[in-house]
């Protein structure tokens, strides 16, 4: 009666190291997909950016049209 305990702890092992790879395994993944995402967000901050300047260089000029 005495391996009882010791396959429970057994069991008990092998579950938390399931339950640890897989909270391992979720987290490198996570992480990867959030830095693919936040290269992407750096692409459209950069697209934003030189959207920005189009629209500041449109309005000097149709601020000099206007003056005219």
């Amino acid at each position: 009666m005495s391996w009882i305990p010791l396959i429970a702890w057994l069991g008990a092992v092998v579950i938390a190291a399931v339950v640890l790879g897989f909270c391992a395994y979720e987290l490198f993944w996570k992480m990867r997909r959030l830095r693919r995402d936040l290269q992407a967000l750096q692409g459209v901050g950069l697209d934003l950016a030189q959207l920005q300047n189009h629209v500041a260089a449109a309005m000097q000029r149709l601020a000099r049209a206007g003056a005219r």
